[in-house]
């Protein structure tokens, strides 16, 4: 018998599949969600593209993170760091902080309801589409657990 994957948590796609800007959001929920010695990472990143804007930058992820998990229809499903995988619900999330950043915002609320309950999905799609454009401007890199695994870090966007 398979072994049970609770909602949102089976493997959907890979890492290496996904466009630049979704997978890397998904690393750094996944750096993000793994505590303090992972968040430094992601806080390094944000510093070393624009020391000046990094701290309103990491606020508006603290706060979409942490919004999401707090206002989530049922517990989030994420992969390990290392892992290849997606999970159903790194993926809606992904596909939610692209299609905020390029302005579909009726699309990325779709794609939060199945994150977060109504009262979340705008002020969710608002924060996505602050972090989205700030995660596209500054060519964040993959982070170092994935890099090697993902195909496109080695073109910049």
């Amino acid at each position: 018998m398979p072994p049970h994957n609770p909602p949102g948590g089976a493997a959907v796609g890979r890492l290496s599949d996904l466009p630049l800007l979704e997978a890397k959001a998904i690393c750094y929920l996944r750096l993000w969600c793994a505590g303090p010695e992972a968040q430094a990472e992601v806080w390094n990143a944000f510093a070393a593209h624009g020391p000046d804007a990094a701290q309103e930058r990491m606020r508006d992820f603290e706060e979409l993170v942490s919004s999401m998990i707090r206002m989530a229809r049922r517990p989030l499903q994420r992969r390990h760091l290392g892992c290849a995988c997606v999970s159903g619900d790194e993926s809606a999330f992904g596909h939610m902080i692209a299609a905020a950043a390029i302005g579909e915002r009726e699309d990325a609320m779709l794609l939060a309801s199945l994150l977060v309950r109504p009262e979340a999905w705008m002020p969710l799609v608002i924060l996505a589409e602050q972090v989205g454009l700030s995660l596209a401007r500054m060519h964040l890199p993959m982070p170092a657990s994935v890099r090697s695994t993902h195909p496109q870090t080695l073109r910049k966007h």
